[in-house]
């Protein structure tokens, strides 16, 4: 990839302050590293990677929830702990690893909750019973999920604010390949060796990744970054939340997290039950929404610069609300058909693709240099807050599909409203 001359040079090579002067021999090591991978392929292929392992493993174990309830011969509702127990994982970790990435540094912590999903792997694939599996499945979850947390923090650190939006939008684009291969791996496996081999499988991909990234990456935190002694150091959460900027842009990431997760909590039901068609035809209309996304993430990639951020937010949100807006009208009519939800659920993947990568750089740029916990409790607050509404999702469903399209389009207007907000004020 090449490098053109733009207006912000990458995060490493521009803090320049006392704490970077006293930093010494460390600072120029860091700068030496951002600036050697800045243009290396394999560097992009490594973060590709960590990001998408965490939706790979969600997605290639999930049709084999069915398998393992059967094998332990338990209730589905426990079986089901082992998706809603990882989700829990996934929020919480998410805090611990910001913190801790601008305490310690991206590349340890990085490394150390890769090696925490092989653990969980390998526990699920050898568990003797369901508590092992939950246990087993929250840890692989919790490793998985730091890729996803700490990967936008590099790219930040590597490329700075100017192309951080243009390089993570064709990272996001490439990892939306994992909910695309993940269910069909999963599948095929369950056939043909059964469950166990799922987990198997994943763990052996996240130990190949574990050596890669020992080779392939640097350590990007900024020298100037002073360290914390708290794990979780909540005096930060409270100054982020506190910025008007900052709760702008978690608020719209947080309910576009919203907005597709009611989709993902409802449509296997509505395909099921009230079109009465096989499980195997939701992953035919689903293959859609992943594409969707990567759409909307290669536009980001290739136009991000030329359209600007708040343009993509802006524009992202509107096709959203208003592709929800079609799904709830047409609902309840004799024209809503599968295509009915599954189109309008593309057309928002499409505009979620295209503006979650400015939301995301939104949220680190406010941060300033305390971008790891900034990404952190951004990520939290998508994953508790989705999983709330997965509940609610699944406690109305009974009233039909437009539970999931009425809740689409709440969630959908609470992100455009958002981005309402003014920026130029603090929280008093």
């Amino acid at each position: 990839m090449k490098t053109r001359p733009d207006h912000s040079e990458a995060r490493c090579l521009t803090e320049t302050s006392d704490g970077l002067e006293a930093a010494g021999s460390s600072h120029s090591n860091t700068v030496a590293a951002c600036s050697k991978v800045r243009d290396s392929w394999s560097f992009l292929l490594v973060l590709v990677l960590v990001t998408a392992l965490g939706p790979l493993a969600m997605t290639s174990f999930i049709p084999a929830i069915p398998a393992i309830q059967r094998g332990f011969d338990v209730p589905p509702a426990v079986a089901q702990l082992t998706l809603s127990v990882s989700i829990w994982a996934m929020a919480v970790c998410s805090l611990f690893y910001g913190t801790l990435a601008d305490s310690i540094g991206r590349r340890f912590v990085l490394l150390w909750g890769v090696a925490i999903a092989v653990i969980g792997s390998g526990l699920c694939a050898l568990a003797p019973s369901i508590e092992w599996v939950i246990a087993g499945r929250a840890l692989q979850a919790a490793g998985a999920t730091s890729g996803f947390v700490l990967a936008r923090v590099i790219v930040r650190d590597v490329y700075g604010d100017g192309r951080a939006a243009s390089v993570l939008g064709y990272i996001t684009a490439a990892m939306t390949l994992a909910p695309m291969f993940g269910p069909l791996l999963g599948g095929f496996l369950i056939e043909t060796t059964g469950w166990r081999s799922v987990f198997a499988s994943v763990g052996g991909i996240a130990a190949l990744l574990w050596l890669l990234l020992a080779v392939q990456l640097p350590e990007t935190r900024p020298a100037s970054l002073p360290p914390t002694s708290a794990a979780l150091d909540f005096p930060v959460f409270r100054q982020l939340l506190a910025l008007n900027r900052y709760r702008r842009y978690l608020l719209f990431g947080t309910m576009s997290q919203c907005t597709f997760m009611a989709f993902l909590a409802g449509a296997p039901y509505i395909i099921t039950h009230h079109f009465g068609l096989p499980a195997t035809a939701y992953g035919f209309y689903f293959i859609g929404i992943p594409i969707g996304f990567a759409l909307g993430s290669f536009m980001a990639g290739r136009y991000g610069d030329r359209i600007g951020r708040e343009r993509l937010l802006t524009l992202g949100a509107a096709v959203s609300l208003l592709a929800c807006s079609v799904a709830a009208a047409i609902s309840h009519s004799t024209l809503f058909t599968p295509w009915g939800l599954f189109l309008p659920a593309a057309a928002v993947a499409v505009a979620q693709g295209a503006a979650l990568p400015g939301a995301q750089i939104g949220v680190l740029a406010a941060a300033g240099q305390r971008s790891g916990a900034a990404s952190g409790l951004f990520s939290f607050s998508q994953l508790a807050v989705s999983g709330l509404v997965a509940q609610l999702v699944g406690l109305l469903i009974g009233f039909g599909p437009i539970t999931v399209t009425a809740v689409m389009t709440a969630t959908s207007a609470l992100a455009w409203a958002s981005l309402f907000i003014r920026t130029g004020a603090t929280r008093t």
